[in-house]
């Protein structure tokens, strides 16, 4: 679900009306599976775990 709100905004519908909100739904389920599939078959991650502002400089200040 964190993917869906993250990529697709699943939080508001596009449509009023159930049977259009639902299409959406399943579009966006679509749309995600091909993104995962597409990730495992490239071995791409589909992303790493959260890093802080303040961790990232400091890699970044520690690698030369």
């Amino acid at each position: 679900m964190s993917q869906a709100s993250r990529r697709c905004d699943a939080h508001h519908a596009r449509y009023k009306g159930i049977a259009k909100t639902h299409l959406q739904h399943v579009l966006t389920a679509m749309a995600l599976n091909l993104v995962r599939i597409d990730a495992w078959l490239t071995g791409t991650p589909l992303g790493g775990s959260w890093t802080s502002r303040l961790d990232t400089l400091r890699l970044s200040l520690a690698s030369p």
